[in-house]
């Protein structure tokens, strides 16, 4: 397995998706550093996972992604403690019915979906690249496909339909992994992506109840097949279904979109390349 012996951030892994990834992946011998909001809710966790797998090497972080200071320190957090990063997961997300905004003025769901991931990753990047051989990978949905998108209009109350602002998050991911695939292609570093499947998670609650979706054991496969798996060394800047390679909507293979993403998110977040 890619990840034994290696260290693996999961965000959002005190339940859903994320949860059940970590338990996995510390099953399978890695280093796995478990992310919440809730600081009960991560302790709550290590310990389920120590119940199943005493032996198993964990460390919990807490950090709330409406938050980008609050990611920055979790950067800080993570640089100081831990010597090196194979695998990181961009996992954490919400689905919120109402519109709201992020601690940072941002549209609430775009905030946490797409922004609090792209700081994450990039300024962890330098820790990423020291670990020669490393993953990143951002579970993104099959509901991506976005026509007209103003990205002026992202965080405007009066655009925001909820379901739309939560696929222009996911179309954001997919944007997000193509081009940061591209720019580390000399590098040992691989970037892909994945849908889940339609999991029955809190997002699937919130946004269709009366839908049944698949268990968290299976919307977890392919997540821990594209962190774990030997066959995908050197695969990047892919889009997965079913863990298999698939084609997402044509509008993300825009290179123009691409890059117009990529500087409007930089500006957001206040980020500066060295």
């Amino acid at each position: 397995m890619f990840t034994t012996g290696r260290t693996v951030l999961v965000t959002g892994s005190t339940d859903g998706i994320g949860k059940q990834t970590a338990v996995t992946l510390a099953g399978q011998g890695g280093r796995v550093l478990i992310h919440g909001r809730n600081p009960q809710k991560v302790d709550r966790t290590i310990s389920e996972i120590k119940k199943r797998y005493p032996d198993a090497d964990l460390a919990g972080y807490v950090a709330e992604f409406s938050s980008l200071d609050s990611v920055r320190k979790l950067v800080d957090e993570i640089n100081q403690k831990e010597a090196s990063l194979h695998v990181l997961i961009n996992n954490a997300g919400i689905y919120s019915p109402d519109f709201g905004l992020s601690q940072d003025g941002f549209e609430l769901t775009f905030a946490v979906n797409q922004l609090a991931p792209f700081l994450l990753t990039l300024s962890l990047l330098e820790k990423i690249k020291a670990s020669q051989a490393a993953r990143i990978i951002n579970v993104t949905s099959i509901a991506h496909g976005v026509h007209d998108l103003d990205m002026n209009k992202i965080h405007d109350e009066n655009s925001f339909r909820a379901w739309r602002a939560y696929k222009i998050s996911k179309f954001a991911n997919i944007l997000f992994t193509y081009t940061l695939a591209e720019r580390l292609q000399d590098s040992q570093v691989t970037v892909n992506c994945l849908h889940p499947g339609t999991v029955n998670t809190k997002v699937l609650r919130s946004a269709f109840p009366e839908m049944q979706g698949i268990s968290l054991e299976e919307g977890a496969r392919s997540s821990i097949y594209l962190a774990s798996t030997e066959d995908l060394d050197g695969v990047t800047g892919k889009y997965f279904e079913e863990s298999k390679p698939a084609e997402s909507a044509p509008q993300t293979y825009d290179k123009e979109i691409q890059q117009t993403m990529w500087e409007q998110c930089e500006r957001w977040v206040g980020y500066q390349e060295n």
